[in-house]
């Protein structure tokens, strides 16, 4: 972070707004190299502070803006290494080898000889007091007038300079001056994507002791994804809110405004590291006539020139004691693999081996509490809009799992939030709460404010899939027949036009489905109810649809079978059948299912593919 005389900002009075200069022109680039290669000759040099402050104080004459220059040299210092020169040949009493202790000494022990020989008032008799001290610490007159003060700043040398490369550095003062900018912010609101995310900037949030308080706003901007609209309005689910965390700002504090403006500008740097992220400030500014007045403050990485902020490479582990403390946050945590215990580990590894199509994602955004607080689910099961949140309650303490239930109830009893959600929950059966010393099995807990559909419970680390697969494909009905209905008049007439086509001899309904963004299910589900001739039905569509076969999410031409049955008459080896169906148009997944609709059965001699064979089907007789 960068002293606050050395914040550069813009201001529109007219629009209201503040901005920081951030560092992105390719002059200051150049000028950012130039210095770190002089901080590097300096320190390779040895050179004394003064020497450096002198050769920065040139930098800034020959540059208008001074408080660029101080504010990268400000950063630079904070990876340098001072050091006070050492006297090898001293023999000072109880220095201990610290060469601040001998400064402190010499000058205590000049002014003691001083004492006792009188004030100095010539240049003499000040020589003869600093010969008489230096004889005594084995030193000339020259060591010593420089031994004695050498623990004051200007006179420490560059001992080390932790270089860095131009681009780093120009990431590190932008990241700086957004942190300066809202030292003075009245009230901070930002957003960004993910559980994992979410988690770890709300976990720090708590630990420098912030106030804050998460509010669920509509995303402003606009979609064309087809199918994110269409299950918005079929399901309510609200998919276009994004959640906002409103952090109070050190001048809405009374007191600890110093410390409670640093807590904020360490978080910063965890909010714009994360995929997608916005900043709203609030900023309160002093004119210089004196009077206060309020700028907003807007940034997120959709911006078109987003400064640098790609530090992800700078390292500032320095061994100097102000990089140290600096603790700007800039060395990112990419432990996203990491999973809180093995039980979740287990259940999402297994349940990847299960073919639903719903995707599973851990630890997605946050659901809000009616106090404003954070819930952040283990898992969240997605498909066509659809959100299914899941949250595995397993063994731990008796405050953790109180405060767990308290949460869980509040989010299935609130209602605000649980006719939004949709939440399943499993509970580890050895888990128990303890009330008025009696102790009560958490599944008599749960049963209170869960549904039963909806709660799961398991015994070690064996999550059972059945009950959640189950309720999966319950949804997955419902998904179908709200997207078919609507969609119904649309599907139809495309599978119109590709009969009066008359070329398709293999129709793949995928297509057709990636077509509108609607799951393949709706596609097939009204093609089977076109054939059956329902009220939606044309006779030309059903009489069309008749001369095909429907065969997984393919409707295969009976014409083009009949034209290939003779040849596959002369086929009994499945894997020739394969090559010769795949040579003639049939995809290769359908064919397994295809065989025996065409009259033909697979005989298996074992589980090895090569080895099986295909005949005709007897005809069973009645």
């Amino acid at each position: 972070m960068l002293p606050i005389e050395l914040l550069r900002v813009n201001i529109s009075s007219k629009m209201n707004h503040v901005k920081p200069v951030f560092c992105n022109h390719e002059k200051e680039l150049s000028l950012t190299s130039k210095i770190i290669k002089m901080y590097e000759e300096m320190a390779e040099k040895k050179m004394s502070k003064t020497i450096v402050d002198e050769n920065i104080s040139k930098i800034e004459d020959k540059h208008t803006d001074y408080k660029f220059i101080r504010g990268i040299c400000h950063l630079l210092e904070q990876r340098c290494v001072y050091s006070s020169y050492v006297l090898p040949n001293a023999t000072i009493t109880g220095n201990d080898n610290d060469s601040t202790i001998n400064a402190i000494y010499l000058r205590r022990d000049i002014f003691e000889e001083s004492s006792r020989s009188g004030y100095p008032v010539t240049e003499i008799e000040r020589r003869n007091i600093l010969q008489k001290t230096a004889l005594k610490n084995n030193l000339n007159i020259e060591e010593l007038e420089l031994a004695m003060w050498n623990d004051l700043d200007k006179n420490k040398y560059l001992k080390n300079f932790e270089s860095l490369t131009s681009l780093q550095l120009v990431a590190w003062y932008n990241i700086s001056i957004l942190q300066t900018l809202l030292l003075n912010c009245v009230k901070l609101e930002f957003s960004v994507y993910g559980g994992y995310n979410w988690k770890k900037i709300l976990r720090k949030i708590k630990q420098l002791g912030l106030m804050y308080f998460l509010l669920g706003e509509t995303n402003p901007k606009s979609t064309t994804d087809n199918q994110t609209n269409n299950q918005s309005i079929l399901f309510g689910n609200d998919n276009d809110k994004k959640i906002m965390c409103i952090v109070d700002g050190p001048l809405s504090i009374l007191r600890l405004t110093d410390r409670y403006g640093l807590a904020i500008a360490k978080l910063i740097s965890l909010i714009i590291f994360t995929e997608s992220w916005s900043i709203n400030a609030t900023i309160l500014r002093k004119s210089m006539s004196g009077t206060k007045k309020t700028y907003n403050f807007r940034l997120s990485n959709g911006d078109e020139n987003l400064p640098i902020f790609d530090a992800s490479q700078i390292k500032l582990n320095s061994l100097s004691r102000s990089a140290t403390n600096s603790n700007i946050g800039l060395i990112l945590d990419n432990a996203y693999d990491n999973f809180d215990s093995n039980v979740e580990k287990k259940f999402m590894d297994k349940f990847h081996t299960f073919s639903t199509n719903w995707k599973l994602s851990r630890e997605p955004d946050p659901l809000i509490l009616s106090d404003g607080k954070a819930f952040i689910p283990d898992f969240l099961f997605e498909k066509c809009g659809v959100k299914v949140y899941f949250e595995i309650v397993g063994f731990w303490t008796q405050d953790y799992l109180k405060r767990k239930l308290e949460k869980i109830k509040d989010l299935s009893t609130n209602i605000v939030t649980a006719s939004d959600i949709d939440l399943l929950i499993a509970a580890n059966m050895d888990n128990y709460i303890s009330e008025n010393g009696e102790k009560i099995g958490i599944d008599s807990i749960f049963s209170k404010f869960i549904a039963q559909k909806q709660l799961i419970f398991y015994k070690k680390d064996e999550i059972p899939f059945g009950p959640i697969i189950k309720y999966l494909k319950e949804i997955d009905i419902r998904i179908i027949d709200d997207i078919t209905a609507k969609f119904q008049d649309t599907i139809t007439g495309e599978i119109e036009r590709i009969l009066e086509d008359n070329q398709h001899k293999v129709i793949f309904l995928k297509q057709i489905a990636d077509k509108y963004d609607i799951p393949v299910g709706s596609v097939l589900k009204t093609v089977r109810d076109l054939q059956r001739n329902n009220e939606h039905s044309k006779k030309g569509i059903t009489n069309g649809l008749s001369n095909f076969i429907v065969v997984d999410n393919y409707m295969v031409s009976i014409d083009k079978i009949n034209k290939l049955l003779p040849e596959l008459d002369k086929i009994n080896k499945l894997q020739e059948a394969f090559s010769f169906l795949i040579k003639n148009g049939i995809p290769e997944e359908c064919i397994t299912l295809l065989i025996p609709k065409i009259g033909f059965e697979i005989i298996w001699n074992g589980i090895d593919s090569d080895n099986a064979l295909i005949q005709r089907q007897v005809k069973k007789e009645p």
